[in-house]
């Protein structure tokens, strides 16, 4: 008799569901709470089904060297990873077009993005970062304003508020700490 692991993987990579389901029953939990190291748990539960999917469609890429739980676990991270590099962009409120974008009717702004889900989460997303955005303090309001959304430079941005160049670049740094702490504590 072969190697059980080898086994499960060769059934999978062959499209076998049962065999598949029985990885999911063996490594979900680990792997849910590996993803919960990084992530909030509802995160770790989306980002666990994206795992899967990516699990799925990768099977064929395991070559049965080293353990298969450290593959997963591998691709856990890089989901887990991506997925906090995609909210630190949209928490910072860069690049400047995804602003523009969402000044531009919704159909316009949408049509940019490449799925319907995607198009949807990024809508909920940006009302969720307006609504943040409103409960911050007025200085550190405009200052986002001047620099993220008007693409103004620090200096620039500065001279407007008649502040010190110092002073901007606090309030922009404790604008944007506000905005990531009220954005996490709504999840």
């Amino acid at each position: 008799m072969g190697d059980p692991t080898v086994e499960l993987m060769q059934r999978i990579q062959a499209g076998e569901a049962a065999a598949f389901d029985e990885m999911i029953t063996q490594h979900g939990r680990v792997l849910r709470i590996h993803l919960e190291r990084y992530v909030s748990p509802a995160d770790a539960e989306d980002l666990l089904q994206e795992v899967w999917l990516l699990v799925w469609q990768r099977a064929g890429q395991w070559d049965g060297r080293g353990r298969l739980l450290a593959w997963l676990l591998a691709i856990a991270t890089n989901a887990a990873l991506n997925h906090l590099r995609r909210k630190r962009e949209v928490l910072s409120l860069a690049p400047p077009e995804l602003e523009e974008c969402a000044e531009m009717p919704a159909t316009a702004s949408e049509a940019l993005l490449p799925g319907v889900e995607e198009q949807v989460l990024w809508r909920e997303e940006l009302h969720r970062i307006r609504l943040a955005m409103a409960a911050l303090p007025e200085e550190k309001q405009e200052a986002l304003r001047l620099v993220r959304l008007e693409g103004r430079s620090l200096q620039e941005a500065a001279d407007s508020l008649g502040v010190p160049i110092g002073t901007l670049k606090s309030r922009l740094h404790h604008a944007r700490k506000l905005l990531m702490e009220q954005l996490e504590e709504e999840k």
